[in-house]
């Protein structure tokens, strides 16, 4: 779900803006192709699976008309999921655009200028139209949307500087840790059951170099369901997981 973009512009000249750029491009995977249906929304934790109700077949009137139901059902979902799941985020401005990418599904982002001239935030999730095509199953569209509003809800806290600390994240095992620590927050709030559906989903549709990297930053099925078992019984370790976040399923079984 989640990758991040490391450079503004393609030329030599451009690298002292990396750095920035991290803050710019926290991307978030998902992954599919084809076209959308509108949809009734309804994704409350636990009730994910009834998310999507398509009640009109595929558009064929052109790829505008395409592009704006897939902002306006992704408007509708993620609106959803603020709403009952991230009241912290009820002021925050929040707008959906589309990207294309063979790979990746869905990316979180602030405006850059916004953030230089000390403008009030904007922030942006981006969504491939190719999530419809592979009909990316429901539960993990949500889930995988409370995924980005952690992103969010992480970059709205504190000052501006604050943001600089994401410069971190050019290290693949930071990361790793950012991204792993993002779904750690979207299971404690109830979205583990539809990560694990979007998981299994995206292991399928993506091409097979990007798998390891999709293990490595994000946690698996398996390793979901075992942190959801021993959230269960003990809740306190998702405090200790949060400061030290697991890296395999190995790590979690040890606790």
């Amino acid at each position: 779900m989640t990758r991040l973009f490391r450079s503004l512009c393609g030329s030599a000249s451009c690298q002292v803006l990396i750095g920035v750029a991290g803050l710019l491009f926290a991307t978030r995977p998902a992954e599919s192709q084809s076209e959308p249906a509108r949809v009734i929304v309804s994704c409350p934790p636990g009730n994910q699976s009834a998310a999507f109700k398509p009640f009109s077949t595929m558009y064929s009137r052109g790829e505008s008309v395409q592009t704006d139901a897939v902002v306006s059902t992704v408007s509708t979902v993620i609106q959803e999921v603020q709403r009952t799941s991230f009241p912290e985020l009820a002021h925050v401005d929040l707008r959906v655009r589309i990207f294309r990418s063979h790979a990746d599904y869905f990316r979180t982002r602030f405006s850059f200028s916004r953030f230089l001239l000390f403008m009030p935030m904007q922030y942006f999730t981006d969504v491939n139209p190719a999530l419809f095509q592979e009909q990316a199953p429901s539960d993990g569209v949500c889930a995988i949307l409370a995924h980005e509003l952690v992103h969010i809800a992480s970059l709205s806290r504190g000052n501006r500087v604050r943001r600089f600390s994401l410069v971190r994240l050019l290290s693949k095992r930071q990361t790793a840790k950012f991204e792993r620590r993002t779904d750690l927050e979207a299971i404690h709030r109830g979205y583990g059951d539809g990560l694990k559906s979007y998981r299994e989903w995206v292991y399928a549709h993506i091409p097979s170099d990007k798998l390891p990297e999709k293990r490595r930053n994000y946690f698996s099925p398996e390793e979901i369901g075992a942190i959801q078992i021993f959230l269960e019984k003990q809740p306190k370790l998702f405090e200790f997981w949060r400061a030290h976040v697991p890296m395999s399923l190995r790590e979690i079984q040890k606790n």
